[in-house]
């Protein structure tokens, strides 16, 4: 599994910084931190590219079982 930047989903700016979500499970590969600050977008699509790595944690486990559990919810609504 690969992450891939999605900007207007992961990426909040203000004045004069970007900060990067990565969604449950994916992780930054020097630390087990999910959201980290930038400077500019080549420094955001750069670390998309190089540093990010699936994550395991048990907080990406649980939200991920909770996330497939909905939409399995979902689908099962509306084949009804």
């Amino acid at each position: 599994m690969k992450y891939q930047l999605d900007v207007s989903r992961d990426v909040d700016a203000d004045d004069d910084a970007y900060m990067l979500w990565l969604p449950f499970g994916f992780r930054f590969s020097d630390d087990l931190v999910h959201v980290r600050g930038f400077d500019t977008m080549a420094e955001i699509r750069q670390a998309a590219k190089n540093d990010v790595i699936p994550c395991d944690c048990e907080d990406c486990k649980l939200n991920i079982k909770e996330l497939a559990a909905k939409k399995a919810s979902f689908m099962k609504e509306m084949l009804k």
